[in-house]
């Protein structure tokens, strides 16, 4: 019987849920980001908006290149 670990290890080897996942961080990167700047009212976006918004452009350049066929 699969203990949970393994389960884990066999659903993130799938490509489509790996793809989904990195996806959905992306966008909750973003969206965090977005929400901190409507939250904090500045007229300027802070560091840490701006190092969300990195860290997702990040992993979607990370998904553009790992889903490339070469």
């Amino acid at each position: 019987m699969d203990d949970i670990g393994d389960r884990v290890f066999y659903w993130l080897t799938d490509e489509t849920n790996l793809t989904m996942l990195l996806f959905g961080l992306a966008t909750l990167l973003g969206l965090s980001s977005l929400v901190l700047f409507f939250v904090s009212g500045e007229q300027s976006a802070s560091r840490l908006e701006f190092s969300l918004l990195v860290a997702a452009m990040g992993v979607l350049f990370y998904l553009s290149l790992r889903n490339s066929g070469f």
